[in-house]
């Protein structure tokens, strides 16, 4: 149904306020909202321009759960490898480690738009691209600072909630960051990356050794060869503050319960000239395996 050229055309003739054949888009009608969910065509640039935007996107294990419950049960396994005979394979399951499961919930993340009644009338403006242009901006802005931050309280849970502190200083120095690094066990160093804002990648940039050799590679923008990623969205260096993390964060696992839908306000805002748009992402995120990430704490 998504996929139909038909239920394009009417949504978008939707958004624009123009007449619609609403039987053409009703099954992508959300009865919670009054929203509609985007064509299969609008939703793949959607998607593409909030991986684009956002960080935890890119580096992250993102999954769709759009059927079942409100709540859904995640766990993970390291699996057992074991060199086998034929005559004896009773004990191949015994060193199987399962880890604890992780309750994900249906968090609503809502955004909104003005934009004038002129522009939406225009069949020459490009609705459709400045729209998912909006809202994936102002909704990327959002997910990732949840991503690193959230309290999990209606929202998702950030990796800086459960991480492991691996180190801990009141002033940040190259022995600091290497005993960060060694901190992480080798099976999660393997694919780590780091995570800091412009204060600390500043910081760590001038860092040097006694022989006065830089503890960033400037040529490949690396630590100890493991790449360095920004996120303004990672506290400042504070007392209590985690500024730097580094970790495999494949295991940082971010789950879509819906896929986006977005709705028109007709008349709130027409006395201005302006039609308002809502828009609603239903996602969850946390880390499954704490050991996976460490941080550096900022002690007083």
């Amino acid at each position: 149904m998504y996929h139909s050229t038909e239920y394009h055309r009417e949504f978008w003739n939707a958004a624009r306020g123009r007449t619609v054949t609403y039987s053409h888009i009703s099954e992508g009608k959300n009865t919670a909202n009054g929203s509609y969910r985007l064509p299969s065509e609008s939703e793949k640039k959607f998607v593409a321009a909030r991986k684009q935007e956002n960080l935890l996107r890119q580096i992250a294990t993102v999954m769709d759960a759009f059927k079942g419950e409100n709540v859904v049960w995640a766990y993970d396994n390291e699996p057992a490898t074991t060199w086998l005979n034929q005559r004896n394979n009773s004990n191949f399951f015994q060193n199987t480690e399962v880890f604890e499961e992780h309750r994900l919930e249906c968090n609503i993340l809502g955004a909104s738009i003005l934009m004038p009644e002129d522009f939406c009338n225009d069949a020459n403006f490009d609705l459709e691209a400045h729209i998912l242009k909006d809202f994936g901006r102002s909704i990327c802005r959002a997910e990732e600072a949840a991503f690193i931050s959230g309290d999990g309280v209606d929202a998702p849970s950030g990796f800086l909630k459960d991480a492991v502190t691996g180190h801990s200083t009141s002033d940040i120095t190259y022995d600091d960051v290497i005993r960060l690094f060694f901190s992480l066990d080798k099976e999660y160093r393997r694919n780590a990356v780091w995570i800091m804002n412009d204060e600390s990648a500043l910081k760590l940039r001038t860092l040097k050794d006694s022989s006065g050799n830089y503890l960033w590679n400037h040529t490949d923008n690396t630590i100890m060869g493991k790449p360095v990623y920004i996120s303004n969205y990672m506290p400042s260096e504070a007392a209590g503050a985690k500024p730097i993390a580094i970790g495999d964060f494949s295991y940082y696992w971010i789950i879509d319960r819906m896929p986006f839908t977005m709705r028109r306000l007709n008349e709130l805002f027409i006395a201005k000239g302006q039609i308002g748009y809502l828009g609603y992402e239903y996602l969850d995120a946390k880390l499954i395996r704490p050991d996976a990430v460490h941080v550096m704490q900022i002690t007083d």
